[in-house]
């Protein structure tokens, strides 16, 4: 849920209150290691799309213009988590069920559902490339209006 706070004049204050969701319904997790092989932490948000190193087994965020096999959408993180720099944590990664589009985190600047990636878009990767992630696209309970 977020919620944003305008003042609209001298009395009237609104929030706006956000409380659509990423999971709409029928999903599947599994617990993935994440890995950081940074010196950094990384904060990763719930919703970002991830791929999975040929080579290691690792879990990383998915990128258009990796070549390690992590463009190959895995699945979904499902909660924001932080990884220490060289850590590596097991997460919850939704691999099948109803995700609203909208709300999904792509790593890479300018990466999106239209990203082509070898001939396909993100969006048809996801849906072809996991167990069952069917994407959403949700309007509801998504404005501060709705009754």
């Amino acid at each position: 849920m977020s919620q944003t706070v305008s003042n609209q004049g001298n009395a009237q204050l609104f929030i706006n209150t956000d409380v659509s969701k990423i999971f709409l319904g029928d999903n599947q997790t599994e617990k993935g290691l994440i890995t950081n092989s940074t010196y950094d932490p990384v904060t990763l948000a719930a919703g970002t799309v991830l791929g999975r190193i040929a080579n290691t087994d690792f879990i990383i965020p998915s990128e258009s213009d990796a070549s390690d096999g992590s463009e190959i959408v895995k699945g979904i993180l499902m909660q924001d988590i932080i990884i220490e720099g060289g850590e590596s944590i097991n997460a919850p990664i939704c691999v099948a069920g109803k995700v609203n589009e909208s709300k999904l985190v792509f790593a890479k600047v300018g990466d999106s559902l239209e990203t082509v990636i070898s001939g396909r878009r993100y969006k048809d990767k996801i849906e072809g490339e996991t167990v069952g992630i069917k994407l959403i696209q949700s309007t509801d309970l998504t404005a501060f209006d709705n009754s």
